[in-house]
């Protein structure tokens, strides 16, 4: 996927490259015809990439976390396993942050992703990496593990 992303980008610059070089020899000729050239040329490879980062994270709160995880989402543990070890959330899945881009493949794209760690800054980082790579159900739980409701 970041392959991809990144030759679009190089399309992208090449093909402005090319119409900046073209539009230089117009405004010698014509100035008001260069500008139209450059401007449709650029926006419509970009528009992909705009689309993409459309995606966002939502915070929400482990009452609500749970509520969704009843309904079918995934609760995933980014922490690392002796951290689970002392106690985690029931049902979830423990993918490490350490391990989060080699499992991409254990994150389903077709469920919400409720993600947390123990306190919130690994489970952030583990959601903007999700959005990066194209996910779009992606749920960071405030407050990590410790503000799991003990009963």
């Amino acid at each position: 996927m970041k392959k991809i992303f990144v030759f679009l980008i190089g399309v992208t610059f090449m093909l402005a490259g090319c119409n900046e070089a073209k539009a230089g020899k117009k405004v010698e000729a014509t100035p008001a015809a260069a500008a139209p050239a450059v401007q449709p040329a650029a926006p419509a490879p970009a528009a992909p990439a705009v689309e993409a980062s459309k995606a966002s994270i939502t915070d929400i709160d482990w009452a609500k976390a749970l509520e969704m995880q009843n309904a079918g989402a995934v609760l995933i543990d980014v922490r690392t396993p002796g951290e689970v070890a002392e106690g985690t959330a029931p049902g979830s899945i423990n993918i490490p942050l350490q391990e989060a881009e080699q499992r991409l493949a254990e994150f389903p794209k077709d469920k919400d992703l409720l993600i947390f760690c123990r306190s919130g800054k690994r489970s952030m980082a583990v959601s903007n990496f999700l959005i990066q790579n194209g996910y779009e159900r992606v749920f960071n739980v405030v407050g990590g593990f410790m503000a799991f409701p003990k009963n």
